[in-house]
């Protein structure tokens, strides 16, 4: 098996290949932008390979540099979707943790500013990712009796922390965690490949102050539907859960279903649809394009749909999700949802569906 993996998460930009026991490294020279295809190209003749002779590839997925992050995906999304080959997702943290014994830590990160990102690990899995400062996660760490790691790439940040730990990452840990991700079957689909990001960028920043500005909610109607069937193409895989534009005259024409969505100026950008069924509440779905998303688009339709909730006096509000949306599942607990029930086998792809109430 041969696999190519990419960081371009911080400084420290890397390109590895790994065929069986050997592997190739390079280190990308910034702009990344404008080098990084010379790097892959350089780095696949040193190995004596061809890009299609690669079987996986991997991808730093953050947290880091946003700009960095977004290089590293947009190029690796672009050899999936022409290569039809499988993708490995790895966070920044878990580089750092695959050099480390322990199983339940906190490893921080540089996150170019006062702050730095931490995520906290439990049998050596990532069980929260945040930011904060270096005080406050020593302030954790200490009540919880947790060791705190740096990476030895960011000496500089974080050499006055005398109580925390710097660890060696080793020059070909991304390749060799990409082929052991490869060797379990933990490949994804480039759709759900998506970037880590914990705090906004500047542009973010910008755009989310354009949103709240600009940003506007009606009832869905006809003239919406082509509009609708573009989100879903985006937001979800070919299958039941993804509507057509006749999906979408049918569910605007059905007296039971409530479809609200969210504008940007004159640009629909997301929506919720939501059935009554008695005097029962079904959330169907909800969806944002993804430039909009983690701008509080979703919260406010959640909001909406609690709101018509209250306005019609349903007594259930309920819903399914996948297990593996964590992003949503998360989002529905911050409203009040508690996972009543599961349902084996439930969407095309054989992942089980989480049956929420709000309490």
């Amino acid at each position: 098996m041969k696999i190519l993996s990419i960081n371009t998460s911080s400084g420290n930009g890397e390109i590895c290949i790994k065929d069986d026991e050997k592997v190739t490294f390079t280190k990308i020279v910034s702009p990344y932008s404008e080098n990084i295809i010379t790097a892959i190209q350089n780095t696949l003749t040193h190995a004596k390979l061809e890009l299609n002779d690669i079987d996986v590839f991997g991808v730093v997925t953050g947290p880091g540099s946003f700009t960095g992050i977004r290089i590293g995906m947009a190029v690796i999304k672009g050899f999936l979707c022409g290569l039809n080959k499988k993708c490995i997702e790895i966070n920044s943290f878990e580089l750092l943790s695959y050099n480390i014994k322990d199983s339940n830590f906190v490893a921080v990160l540089d996150s170019g500013n006062a702050d730095c990102y931490y995520a906290i690990f439990k049998d050596k899995l990532t069980a929260e990712i945040g930011f904060g400062t270096t005080d406050k996660i020593r302030e954790f760490a200490k009540k919880e009796n947790l060791k705190v790691y740096y990476s030895s790439l960011e000496t500089d940040k974080f050499k006055n922390e005398k109580d925390f730990v710097k660890i060696e990452v080793v020059q070909n840990t991304l390749a060799n965690l990409t082929f052991d991700r490869a060797n379990k079957n933990m490949a994804i689909s480039v759709e759900k490949l998506s970037p880590i990001y914990i705090k906004l960028s500047q542009a973010e920043i910008g755009l989310e102050q354009k949103m709240k500005e600009n940003l506007s909610f009606r009832v869905a109607d006809k003239n919406d539907i082509e509009a609708l069937a573009i989100i879903d193409e985006q937001c979800f895989l070919n299958g039941s859960e993804r509507y057509s534009k006749n999906g979408f005259k049918e569910e605007l024409n059905e007296p039971s279903k409530h479809y609200i969505v969210a504008l940007y100026g004159n640009l629909v950008i997301g929506y919720i649809g939501l059935q009554s069924l008695g005097e029962e509440l079904n959330l169907l779905k909800v969806a944002v394009l993804p430039q909009y998303r983690c701008l509080g688009v979703g919260h406010k339709l959640m909001q909406m749909s609690c709101d018509y909730k209250k306005d019609n006096n349903f007594t259930t509000f309920f819903l399914e999700v996948s297990e593996n949306n964590q992003t949503a599942i998360k989002l529905y607990k911050k409203f009040g949802f508690v996972i009543k029930s599961k349902r084996e086998n439930y969407y095309t792809d054989g992942s089980t569906a989480l049956v929420m109430f709000q309490k």
